[in-house]
């Protein structure tokens, strides 16, 4: 368990609860204020309301501000794969109140995949091609990125085609074909990942011809569009690979292709 987050996500519930109590006590108090009655009796009832109150509103408040936790928990018990998943990344990240463990994270992962669900398989082949949490084991993971690639994921194409790659130059160019065009809708979106993921295969020569510059840019577009955390980082890493001439050529040509996206939608007031 995460003890240090648990202790801060708690602030918000214990802070409504007092609230709800001593409003629940101010009414009681006025209520029996008007009463009249024994001072003592009236104290009492109004300690006891606050006493009721108090654990009934704590409960309440903290269902209801994790309550999409609560949700995802309940939902993996039950075995739905897509909160499986959830759990995974969460174990993953050690995000919330859950504490980072790898290991638990690809039991998670298998979980979900054993389920049929296709980004969950991904994430664990990803983990077994990486020995993360699991013992390494390519020929597996290759076979868990094959079937995620086939129901459509594009980062489970890369990976089948980078497993394939030392052995089979051909198979893996067809995945990496295969990626490419899956990316293209994503593109036309501007989803940033999708643009990101484009400029990673053009610097590295996936399924195209090596080209870091028009990599770079597509990279540059992902950040424009919204790229956030460490894979922003990358993004400045491969751009400090380029000279200055190639760097302004990089920024340019970012410039051009964010013209010749489509337009951002926008909603209708």
């Amino acid at each position: 368990m995460n003890w240090s987050y648990l202790g801060i996500a708690a602030l918000l519930p214990l802070t409504l609860a007092l609230a709800a109590t001593l409003l629940a006590g101010a009414i009681q108090a006025l209520r029996l204020h008007r009463q009249g009655g024994s001072s003592r009796v009236a104290l009492g009832r109004f300690l006891r309301t606050m006493a009721l109150v108090f654990p009934l509103a704590f409960v309440a408040a903290t269902l209801w501000d994790g309550r999409a936790t609560w949700r995802g928990l309940l939902g993996a018990a039950l075995g739905r794969p897509v909160d499986q998943r959830v759990m995974g990344l969460l174990r993953s990240h050690g995000e919330g109140f859950l504490a980072k463990d790898p290991a638990k994270a690809a039991t998670w992962f298998r979980k979900a995949a054993n389920g049929g669900d296709a980004r969950a398989q991904y994430l664990f082949a990803r983990a077994l091609a990486s020995g993360t949490g699991v013992p390494r084991n390519p020929g597996e993971a290759l076979t868990w990125a094959e079937s995620a690639a086939r129901q459509g994921d594009d980062d489970a194409m890369v990976l089948a085609g980078d497993l394939l790659r030392p052995s089979d130059p051909v198979a893996a160019e067809t995945w990496y074909q295969q990626a490419l065009a899956a990316l293209r809708p994503r593109i036309a979106r501007r989803d940033p990942e999708a643009c990101l993921a484009q400029g990673l295969m053009m610097a590295y020569g996936k399924g195209t011809p090596k080209d870091l510059v028009e990599g770079v840019a597509w990279m540059k577009v992902a950040e424009r569009l919204g790229l956030r955390g460490l894979r922003v980082i990358a993004v400045h890493l491969a751009e400090a690979q380029l000279p200055p001439t190639q760097r302004a050529e990089a920024t340019q040509r970012a410039e051009d292709l964010m013209k010749s996206l489509p337009a951002e939608k926008r909603g209708q007031d």
